[in-house]
């Protein structure tokens, strides 16, 4: 009977300890910044670095994990007799996913035996961290591996992504919303909640006054979506912003004390794109995302 191994991608924003405790390898997305490869490897000190050198000014440049890494990953489980679900970054945010796909075609040509699936997330963050536990989750349980891709393909179009930003600069950096517009919310500390849509994009959602009325908006949004009955966690993950995290957790907390709640670091690659302050909110909608 075949084996099959769950793998995924740096950009799920877990922990190195909690993908230790999950068992699940994954491939590196990359960070460019004053000229050093920062290898996008989840852990805290790392995130902080990229985090203090934002605020000083410095931009970094991102690129997806390289066939080289998939290569290099699924070869040896192949080789071993495992079959393979890989769980990746949004193909709305990354190419990672292209070079998941590539790597898969090289190495099905000298195993073709073996079964590689690979499931676009159209997910970020630990929002993409949330999708791969569900699968550990029904893995574990003693779901074989075409069924959970299956399951994995409907859950994850019912996983809900909110967050907030603390200073459009950033993502005016990365050409999500205008100049005038960050520069208009700055002076007015006008604040966005923005969303991933169902097709894996970051999509404005609306504005508040304040950081304060932010977070209170997450709340709101989390009491008016989430299914209580199949969601299981609630992920928050963070760019150095862990006052406002214990914030969220509090209302949630107040409200879902059944339900619980995993606070993660926002990684190198996230982090570039939206910057210090960022704080987003996952779980599993009633209904499915929109477009």
């Amino acid at each position: 009977m075949s084996t099959f191994r769950i793998t995924t991608d740096s950009a799920v924003d877990l922990s190195p300890e909690r993908m230790e405790e999950l068992g699940i390898p994954f491939v590196s997305l990359h960070l460019m910044l004053e000229e050093k490869d920062i290898l996008d490897d989840m852990k805290m000190e790392t995130s902080m670095y990229l985090y203090n050198r934002m605020r000083a000014g410095k931009v970094g440049v991102t690129s997806q994990a390289t066939i080289e890494s998939f290569l290099t990953m699924w070869e040896p489980m192949l080789q071993e007799g495992e079959d393979i679900l890989y769980i990746g970054f949004s193909s709305a945010l990354s190419g990672t996913i292209n070079s998941g796909t590539i790597a898969r075609e090289q190495l099905l040509q000298k195993y073709p035996e073996r079964k590689i699936f690979i499931v676009d997330s159209l997910c970020a963050s630990a929002g993409e961290g949330m999708l791969v536990e569900y699968a550990v989750q029904m893995k574990n349980e003693g779901m074989k591996l075409e069924a959970l891709y299956n399951e994995v393909e409907e859950t994850k179009q019912y996983l809900h992504h909110w967050f907030t930003v603390d200073d459009l600069a950033y993502l005016k950096r990365g050409g999500r919303v205008s100049g005038a517009a960050a520069l208009f919310a700055t002076l007015l500390s006008i604040k966005p909640v923005m969303r991933v849509d169902a097709n894996g994009r970051l999509v404005p959602y609306t504005k508040v006054k304040g950081r304060r009325a932010a977070i209170k908006k997450l709340f709101e949004i989390l009491c008016e979506k989430i299914d209580t009955v199949k969601a299981k966690i609630i992920n928050i993950s963070h760019a150095d912003c862990l006052d406002d995290v214990n914030t969220l957790i509090g209302y949630v907390k107040s409200k879902f004390p059944h339900i619980p709640v995993h606070t993660y670091a926002v990684g190198a690659v996230i982090g570039a794109h939206a910057g210090p302050g960022t704080l987003a909110l996952f779980f599993i909608g009633k209904e499915p995302v929109q477009a």
